[in-house]
């Protein structure tokens, strides 16, 4: 009886985000907590994601799947207009990442360690997809450093050197080798 509850409680938070067709607006109800968005498309998830920031949901944490789509929990959390926003960035090159990263810190966003995916592809390397928070009413900024190496060795050197620049541990992904993703704030707007 327990195990029936248990996934009926699980279909309830899952059934209103089935994925909409193209075009769709994301459906939700009033009082629903929470909201999962699952993708292939980092397009869509950007889309979805603006979506739910506008009905006040918050991202809890993100995680790849079993396939090549990403998963994306949110709680309702905030109220019209104080709402968070979110800027989805996704790549397979570290330099790239990191001037991508570093332009949104510019616009006060900051990076969501627990939305750090790497995403399967068919085509390609994997994908790193990161999402970046904006909160309603802040002034902070911040300045990222991303250290990509296989070698061990190597990358604790670089994450000592970025330390001793006042820079802390953000996070980490593999994907082949490692990225790690280290943050400092910087002036205020």
């Amino acid at each position: 009886m327990k195990s029936i509850r248990l996934m009926a409680l699980a279909l309830s938070m899952l059934l209103p985000a089935l994925p909409a067709q193209a075009g769709d607006k994301l459906k939700t109800s009033p009082d629903q907590r929470y909201l999962m968005l699952v993708t292939t498309k980092t397009s869509t998830m950007q889309k979805e994601l603006d979506e739910a920031a506008e009905e006040g949901f918050r991202i809890v944490m993100g995680s790849p799947t079993s396939t090549m789509e990403m998963a994306i929990l949110l709680e309702r959390k905030a109220k019209p207009p104080d709402t968070f926003k979110y800027r989805l960035l996704a790549t397979t090159r570290s330099a790239t990442m990191q001037k991508e990263l570093n332009d949104a810190a510019k616009d006060g966003f900051r990076l969501l360690p627990r939305t750090i995916i790497s995403k399967s592809s068919i085509i390609s390397f994997n994908e790193v997809v990161l999402v970046l928070e904006r909160s309603p009413n802040t002034d902070k900024r911040y300045e990222y450093r991303l250290l990509a190496t296989s070698s061990t060795e190597k990358l604790q050197k670089e994450v000592s050197e970025a330390e001793a620049d006042g820079f802390i541990l953000n996070g980490i992904v593999t994907r082949g080798g490692h990225l790690v993703i280290m943050e400092k704030e910087t002036q205020s707007k």
